[in-house]
């Protein structure tokens, strides 16, 4: 299909009045703790649907959460929650998926670890980080 120039300039335009509403965050380093923990939270919902190749629909049929809610989270609406929201809601999807079951673990044992020092708790960001890459590529391979 071909568009005149106008009707590209007019369209760009749009594009950047609408600019303000867009949904993905791109830069993350302004965020709260809070914030990126949402994110992180509002990733697992997207990644269950994109693993199982099921539509946001099914997955509200399976769950019982309303389709209004799994849409929010999806495209990463994080003012709308408040984490335990989130983890309510991840939770219930977690009775679908194992690894989501693994990640609930896992935050939960986070959760009672005592406080680090500052030089520990980078030490062991970097160690989770490196792991987490070294999974990544082993999983693509």
């Amino acid at each position: 299909m071909n568009y005149s120039n106008a009707e590209l300039i007019k369209t760009i335009e749009k594009a950047k009045k609408n600019q303000k509403n867009l949904t993905h965050i791109t830069d993350k380093t302004k965020l709260s703790t809070e914030d990126k923990m949402k994110l992180s939270l509002c990733r697992h919902f997207i990644q269950f649907a994109n693993n199982k190749r099921l539509t946001l629909k099914k997955i509200s049929d399976m769950t019982k959460i309303p389709l209004p809610r799994l849409s929010e989270m999806t495209n990463y609406k994080i003012t709308k929650y408040t984490v335990d929201q989130l983890i309510k809601n991840l939770t219930i999807l977690s009775e679908h998926d194992r690894q989501i079951q693994e990640y609930l673990v896992f935050l939960e044992s986070a959760a009672e670890l005592p406080t680090l020092k500052v030089a520990e708790t980078r030490k062991l960001t970097r160690d989770v980080k490196q792991a987490s890459r070294m999974s990544l590529q082993s999983s693509h391979a």
